[in-house]
This record gives structure tokens, sequence and C-alpha cells, in this order.
């Protein structure tokens, strides 16, 4: 979780804060399609290690909320926040993880749609993110 928060902190000195969190939403989405990509390949090790990568991401935007002084928003980011994670720790090794994680991420794009809005960030489409999901392509190692 340290290695998520510092991630979350150094991209927020690079970058404007909108735009910081628009592209860790990104980074939670190429993730979990990754997470599919091994779960059909059979590689569960990979999977897990690919989901808590979006897990860790999450717990740091989790982590960087200002309960205070963001009121009821800051209050829903926490529970979504905190719901993905829970969902993303429970897709492993259920029958139909794809369809799941896939659900997960159109929320999610949603979510970074949004964030994306106060940015100069382009959105992006719910379809080709929904199509990764299904193409079987060689999983580029160490990504």
């Amino acid at each position: 979780m340290n290695r998520a928060i510092g991630a979350y902190r150094q991209a927020a000195v690079a970058v404007p804060p909108l735009a910081a969190v628009t592209l860790l939403f990104d980074e939670v989405l190429n993730a979990l399609i990754l997470t599919s990509r091994h779960l059909m390949d059979r590689e569960y090790e990979q999977a897990h290690l690919r989901s808590q990568r979006a897990v860790g991401i999450l717990q740091g935007l989790r982590q960087n909320l200002d309960l205070k002084t963001g009121g009821p928003v800051a209050k829903q980011l926490l529970d979504t926040y905190t719901r993905n994670i829970s969902a993303i720790n429970s897709v492993i090794g259920k029958p139909d993880a794809n369809r799941r994680l896939q659900q997960l991420a159109s929320g999610l794009l949603e979510l970074r749609n949004a964030w994306a809005e106060m940015t100069s960030l382009s959105q992006r489409s719910l379809e080709p993110l929904m199509r990764e999901f299904e193409i079987k392509h060689d999983i580029v190692r160490n990504a």
C-alpha cells in the first residue's frame, strides 16, 4: 500500500492533481484488463498480482481522501473505493470472473471519465474497453 500511496503522491507532483487521479484510474483499468487475460490463461498468481495493482492504487486514492474538507463527496468516494477494493479482491476464482471484472471496469470507467471532465484529458469509451476483456493477447511480461 505504501508503494501505491507513493505513486499517487509522485503523480500528483508531476501533473495537476485531477489529471493524476484520472491517470491512476487508467492504470486501474489496465490492471483489470491484465487480470482478466491472466485468468483466461489460467495464470492465477499473475492474475492476483495484477488485481493487487488495481487494489493498491484504489487504496492509495482512498488513503488520500480529505473527509473533513471533502464532505459528502469524499465520503461517497471512500465508500466507492472500499466497495471496489472488496469486489476486486473477491473476483479471482469465481467462474464468472471476466464478467465481474468487466462490470467493475465499467463503473470505474464512469468515475474515471468524471475526473477527466475536470481536466484536459479526453474521455474513454466503454465499447473499446470492453473489447479489451474479450481479446486474447500475448501478455507482455513485466508490464
